[in-house]
């Protein structure tokens, strides 16, 4: 991986990102420093960034406009899943404990619809800052408000994905932050315009990514304390994982019902059941 990275760092289109009082060696050393730290840091070609692992400690989660009128004339994602992807998010967000700033219009135009109460309800300590500019990071209010909390992950998610989350994207990483837009609990009007989206967002340079492996990537680790939290969010919002608990659970109980039954043929026949199912 050193080597990789170093030779990498020695091809002709990225000697100009090393400045030119830096000596080989410190080239080395910063290599070192960067393949063996106890972090997992990722080197991106494409950009000369080193992406610093996403989690619950330098995120922040931004909702962007979830309003009814505007979800319901997006035709990227049905709209049913689209508010399926947000809520799961949004208990994401709640479970790892994340900052939480939304923002939408409030001006009382009827035709954007009213907010969506569910993320509200999941959560309360959401701080919402209103806007009538398309981008939310060109409101001083809500730039600061992220900017206090000293995280420099931000997790986007809303609607239009090619509006309004990628106008915020774009002076965010503009800015040095590492932008994740979370694809699935987005929508764009289209599916034409969410192409140009995911192209115009990449070239940006934000991560692309949806809720389920969010989630993973924020807890790494299953036997922490929120990994069950984690699966059930799993099991309430994805129905192959919750088709796969139930299937699992019913083996299971076939399996301890065969326990207190001393008959090799009985506890035989249960463990067969259960690899059937």
């Amino acid at each position: 991986m050193l080597l990789y990275v170093y030779k990498i760092y020695n091809t002709p289109q990225f000697q100009h990102k090393i400045p030119k009082n830096r000596q080989d060696s410190q080239v080395k050393d910063f290599v070192m420093s960067m393949t063996t730290s106890n972090k997992r840091i990722e080197f991106m070609p494409e950009t000369g960034r080193t992406l610093e692992r996403l989690t619950p400690h330098n995120s922040v989660f931004l909702p962007i406009d979830y309003m009814h009128g505007l979800m319901s004339a997006c035709r990227s994602i049905d709209p049913g899943l689209l508010k399926n992807n947000a809520i799961a998010l949004a208990k994401i967000a709640r479970l790892f404990n994340l900052p939480t700033f939304g923002t939408g219009d409030r001006s009382g135009r009827s035709y954007l619809g009213a907010e969506m109460s569910e993320l509200e309800e999941i959560l309360p300590d959401m701080q919402f800052i209103p806007r009538s500019k398309v981008g939310a990071w060109d409101v001083p209010e809500y730039r600061e408000a992220v900017r206090r909390t000293g995280r420099k992950k931000l997790i986007m998610a809303g609607i239009t994905t090619e509006q309004c989350v990628t106008f915020t994207a774009e002076p965010a990483i503009a800015e040095g932050y590492d932008v994740y837009v979370v694809l699935d609990a987005s929508a764009a009007l289209d599916t034409r315009s969410e192409l140009a989206a995911i192209s115009r967002l990449t070239q940006m340079g934000a991560i692309l990514t949806t809720w389920s492996p969010l989630g993973a990537e924020l807890l790494h680790d299953f036997a922490t304390p929120e990994g069950a939290g984690l699966l059930k969010i799993y099991s309430e919002h994805q129905g192959q994982m919750r088709a796969l608990e139930d299937s699992f659970n019913t083996a299971l109980k076939f399996v301890k019902e065969s326990v207190d039954d001393q008959s090799e043929q009985a506890r035989e026949a249960a463990y067969t059941k259960a690899r059937e199912l």
